[in-house]
């Protein structure tokens, strides 16, 4: 190994001992080579123990992959808000509709109480917990997105996903999200999970972002979605403990927001 490689991966490392994370459009300037030669570095590096690699970069080892990057992990937060948006989120669902669910652990709430109902449904997902849900309900049928299985969040992602998606239309797709801001809109540290969102959005008449008081006025590693420029319907559902301020700024850049333990929109 060169000492140019070596100062580099130093580089690599002081970054993530400040940040916790970096992506590799973000090494490109600094170290000056190419994103092939910087996703080699972190794939060299993950092999000595030094970083985990996540799409699009990396995370400082000793931190780890959030445990809120693990759907097990997920599922254990905020429950009760969880329940509460998906109860509001199911309501605004019609029978003989074609709507999409995401991979997050709200949209799987949403699957629990579709299984109950008498709608009849298309429902095309990524997730492997919203098929098993599914699976057996005779007034819904599942069309199941193929591509690379992620363990960590029991579904299917990548490019294969992203072209597959690219060929159906939905009257309403249902997203979890990492973060939502009045200011920067979507942003996720999830890259592949960002790509895939983005196709649905495209084909989708309707965009409902199912996100507890958590999420609400706080921004990750990358944006995506531009949900401010998009003409179809944005609406935003979440939980009575949401920041009623960043609701406000919400409204103002024309996003619908719903309060879930009240009958329709809050005034």
């Amino acid at each position: 190994m060169g000492i140019k490689s070596i100062k580099n991966k130093e580089n690599i490392m002081g970054i993530l001992e400040k940040k916790g994370n970096v992506s590799v459009s973000e090494l490109v300037p600094i170290l000056k080579v190419s994103e092939f030669t910087i996703r080699r570095y972190l794939e060299e590096m993950e092999k000595e123990g030094c970083l985990i690699r996540i799409y699009g970069g990396a995370v400082k080892k000793d931190k780890g992959l959030s445990p809120d990057f693990f759907f097990g992990e997920k599922a254990k937060r905020h429950i009760k808000e969880k329940r509460m948006i998906a109860e509001q989120a199911n309501s605004l669902v019609k029978s003989g509709e074609t709507i999409f669910l995401d991979t997050g652990t709200t949209t799987l709430e949403i699957a629990r109480l579709l299984k109950g109902s008498e709608k009849n449904l298309v429902v095309a997902t990524n997730s492997l917990p919203v098929v098993s849900e599914l699976s057996h309900i005779a007034n819904i049928r599942v069309f199941v997105i193929g591509g690379f299985l992620r363990q960590e969040l029991m579904d299917f992602a990548g490019p294969f996903s992203d072209k597959e998606i690219e060929n159906l239309n939905f009257d309403q797709a249902f997203l979890g999200v990492d973060a939502i801001s009045s200011e920067i809109g979507l942003t996720t540290t999830d890259i592949t999970t960002a790509r895939i969102e983005e196709a649905v959005m495209e084909r989708s008449k309707v965009i409902n972002i199912v996100a507890d008081f958590s999420k609400i006025g706080k921004v990750s590693l990358i944006p995506y979605g531009r949900i401010k420029e998009r003409k179809v319907k944005i609406r935003l559902i979440t939980d009575p403990r949401a920041n009623r301020e960043e609701l406000k700024k919400m409204r103002r850049a024309g996003i619908e927001v719903e309060i879930a333990s009240q009958k329709g929109k809050e005034e």
